[in-house]
């Protein structure tokens, strides 16, 4: 096949991912009002500032760019790399886009949002950020030390963590070959993949395992909850519970091998006693870890891990935003872009509330 010439009609999202740009006649690069605001307002050569610093390129972060870049508002997105589900055969739940890949959805984010002139991309991860004055200063970091590559400074008026959260995966043979395909984490993004199937759930068991399994009980009866690990027990009121719900619990033999193949799907899973158990659909539960490192360098809030925010998605620090995973136990991706949104919208009425107000006032 004749490689296409790249010229400025197209661009490559971060994954390498060549796309046409779409025309936008007669863009203006920055929102007249609040550009001419900030170059009244600033000591600083205002070009080399951005308004909005996103960090984090999911549905949260993406969601965010997308209205950010509408508004004409010079935004840096860091893509840091793939996102939370990006091994997930499909998207659930999300009006418009059932049944899409993760890949097919996260490319057809970036196409949408790379039209936009006023946004500019860096793929690397932020290391450290801190305030600064006013501003925020961001830098990145390169964590594989076999490569040198110079850090990148940032400085930017309103910060949106989009940071995300990372699951911990059971340490099972032949976990890698279903994650994402007959093994969820997720049960209101995937628990319809279980309708009358034999469902078993891997958990640490402190993590309120028959809480968990009670979520599916809207599409089948046969669950079988196994605990991994001897550092915890069920207590009697969850074992009652449990029997009283036809909740099959397994202790003190955990999960050592999924048995199945890509093809045909999960057959059944061996425990350590080598017993055999059936199986169609695999679930997993045990915990995750909040990527809140750079909230709490800003010392922002936090309730158990996750950042608070308030019905704007601003933290508990003046201009530092946070939207995704990051800022609810509720972990479903149409949830996360609808509260990158919020940010956006947030903090663009912010800015052009502030510029009318010194219009009015006669500053200009």
């Amino acid at each position: 096949m004749k490689k296409m010439p790249l010229s400025d009609r197209h661009i490559k999202t971060p994954d390498n991912h060549l796309i046409k740009k779409k025309g936008i006649k007669n863009e203006i690069r920055r929102n007249i009002l609040v550009d001419k605001r900030r170059k009244e307002n600033s000591n600083e050569d205002h070009r080399h500032i951005f308004d909005v610093a996103i960090i984090g390129a999911g549905f949260a972060g993406l969601s965010a760019a997308l209205l950010l870049g509408r508004y004409l508002l010079p935004t840096v997105i860091f893509d840091g790399g793939k996102t939370r589900n990006f091994m997930t055969k499909q998207v659930h739940g999300y009006l418009g886009l059932e049944n899409t890949t993760p890949k097919q959805f996260i490319q057809k984010a970036w196409r949408d949002v790379l039209q936009y002139e006023s946004l500019k991309v860096i793929k690397a991860k932020v290391g450290r950020v801190e305030r600064e004055g006013p501003l925020f200063l961001l830098s990145t970091k390169e964590e594989d030390t076999r490569r040198t590559r110079r850090t990148i400074l940032v400085k930017t008026k309103h910060v949106i963590i989009a940071t995300g959260i990372k699951d911990v995966k059971p340490k099972v043979k032949n976990f890698e070959m279903f994650d994402g395909n007959g093994a969820w984490h997720c049960p209101h993004c995937d628990g319809f993949q279980t309708t009358n199937k034999k469902l078993v759930i891997i958990s640490s068991g402190n993590n309120d395992s028959i809480k968990y399994a009670k979520e599916f009980l809207g599409w089948t009866s046969n669950i079988q909850v196994f605990l991994q690990g001897d550092n915890y027990q069920l207590t009697s009121h969850e074992i009652s519970e449990a029997k009283k719900l036809g909740i099959k619990v397994v202790e003190n033999d955990e999960i050592i091998e999924i048995i199945g193949d890509q093809k045909k799907g999960i057959k059944g899973v061996i425990c350590r006693s080598k017993k055999f158990h059936n199986a169609d659909v695999i679930f997993y539960h045990l915990g995750y870890n909040v990527q809140n490192k750079l909230a709490e360098q800003l010392g922002c809030e936090l309730d158990d891990g996750y950042i608070k925010i308030d019905n704007q998605q601003q933290t508990t620090i003046p201009n530092v935003y946070a939207a995704g995973d990051i800022d609810t136990d509720r972990h479903y991706i149409v949830l996360a872009a609808a509260s990158g949104a919020l940010a956006a919208i947030s903090i663009y009425e912010k800015m052009l509330g502030e510029a009318i107000t010194t219009v009015k006032a006669g500053h200009f």
